[in-house]
């Protein structure tokens, strides 16, 4: 719009600039050449009092009647031209705020009532502030140089104050609190647990504070009591953070809500007189260090929707009697069930996929391993001195045995390796000394050092193109091959 009010005001200014070139050339004041006759004197003397007159009338503002008129047409252009372009400006000037303040839901609905809007918005800018006259030009415009920009500073502003505005209501729906018990952050429908302040030794975590239900409990909120023994968390706890209640040195039982969804890492680490637990269903992962170091836990129910148990989550829990895992259970991590002496698990998920490193190790107690078709990753010293174990399936699934992984595993009596085993890794099965049966598939090709070392048994066929070392067998062991 400015380029075509330029151009318009541009053109008008040539065209009267060459009228009036050529009127002052008719007239004689450019380009007249000295009379060099005199012989008709009255017309000489009429032409020159006559350009006499309108160089004078030139010089006073006033020209001849179709002059003027050219003139006058050119003002007017100029004047329409002007009018045109402060309309414009005037409605993309009360368009913006209007636009930016429209929700964005109602723009279709109101696009039929755009003309009339733009056209009355239009008449409010121009009353509202300096009216112009026509041909009139603000001069706003060779001052400044934002006059044409449409209000940057204002929108910026805008903006600011939303964010400012969004921020401080965000602030105003929590606020601090504290009772007798307890340190709390009071949300706007509901309430997170901070910090336990009270001396109760049997304590029931309330359902509701200042109104609001009790939906959280925030990370060591419970943590290193001296007081408590017996706690029961309400129905309305949907998460538990981290290290809840560790290291509280005489906590016995907790009783957790069947809504619980959320169970962070430590929860309970190192509660050394913690007898038993349910987990409840709906809770998908047990994290780090959950029971870590209960030594005193006896009795745990897993939920059925448990698909991890993480690294060092029951470990040296001794007299644990776990017998069940769940059967959505897919990774075990590292060292998770490492020193459960008194764990005997009777029924495998049939879903495992992982087995951390040293995730069974020291369990003396479990008597069968059934590893699954869906496992495809066993990790060093999975079932390290496992003395209890009196039977061990392995399905075609698996591909590699790795280093210790039964290693003093005294009580296995025979392995038979499915054909998707491709290696054996280091010390494998080194010290079982009740392995008196062996079979070995043509897929395996490698065999690690001392995988069988003090093994019973005296007969093995392996692949002639089979790696193996020389202890990789007892040296009475009488080798055969495919």
């Amino acid at each position: 719009m400015e380029k075509l009010f330029w151009g318009m005001v541009g053109g008008c200014t040539v065209a009267f600039a060459i009228l009036l070139g050529m009127y002052l050339n008719k007239t004689g004041v450019i380009g007249a050449e000295p009379e060099t006759s005199t012989e008709i004197v009255s017309e000489t003397e009429t032409e020159t009092i006559t350009g006499t007159e309108e160089l004078t009338l030139a010089e006073n503002g006033e020209f001849p009647a179709d002059i003027q008129s050219i003139i006058e047409n050119s003002q007017k252009n100029y004047s329409q031209a002007m009018q045109v372009f402060e309309e414009e400006s005037a409605i993309a000037d009360s368009r913006e705020p209007a636009e930016s303040s429209r929700p964005q839901g109602d723009a279709n609905s109101s696009a039929n009532s755009g003309t009339a809007s733009n056209t009355n918005t239009s008449s409010a800018g121009t009353s509202g502030s300096n009216p112009k006259t026509n041909g009139s030009v603000d001069g706003n415009r060779n001052d400044n140089h934002e006059y044409f920009l449409e209000n940057p500073s204002e929108e910026v502003t805008e903006t600011e104050e939303s964010s400012e505005e969004e921020s401080s209501t965000e602030e105003s729906r929590t606020e601090e609190k504290k009772n007798s018990d307890y340190e709390y952050t009071l949300y706007k429908d509901h309430v997170a647990i901070k910090k336990y302040v009270g001396t109760a030794s049997t304590l029931d975590i309330p359902a509701s504070i200042d109104g609001k239900p009790v939906t959280e409990i925030m990370a060591s909120a419970f943590a290193s009591s001296k007081t408590l023994v017996r706690v029961s968390v309400p129905d309305s706890v949907e998460k538990i953070g981290n290290n809840v209640f560790k290291s509280s040195e005489l906590l016995v039982d907790v009783s957790l809500p069947d809504e619980l969804t959320e169970m962070g890492e430590g929860i309970f680490d190192s509660c050394s007189k913690l007898t038993r637990v349910t987990i409840p269903d709906g809770v998908t992962k047990i994290g780090k260090k959950t029971f870590n170091e209960c030594e005193s836990l006896r009795t745990v129910k897993l939920g059925n929707d448990i698909e991890i148990i993480e690294e060092q989550a029951f470990n040296n829990c001794a007299k644990m009697e776990l017998s069940k895992l769940p059967s959505s259970l897919r990774r075990i991590e590292k060292e998770a069930f490492n020193g459960c002496a008194a764990m005997d698990i009777e029924r495998w998920p049939n879903g495992l996929e992982v087995i951390g490193e040293s995730a069974f190790a020291e369990c003396a107690a479990i008597s069968e391993v059934i590893l699954p078709g869906t496992m495809r990753t066993m990790m060093d010293s999975a079932f390290l001195n496992c003395a209890g174990i009196k039977s061990l399936s392995i399905k075609t699934g698996i591909e590699a045995i790795p280093e210790s992984a039964f290693s003093g595993c005294t009580g296995i009596p025979e392995v038979t390796f499915p054909k998707s085993v491709i290696s054996i890794g280091d010390s494998a099965f080194n010290g079982c000394t009740a392995l008196a049966s062996v079979t070995i598939p043509k897929n395996t090709l490698s065999i690690g050092s001392s995988a069988f070392a003090d093994c019973t048994f005296t007969e093995v066929t392996v692949n002639a193109k089979s790696s193996y070392k020389d202890d990789s067998f007892e040296s009475t062991v009488k080798i055969n091959n495919y």
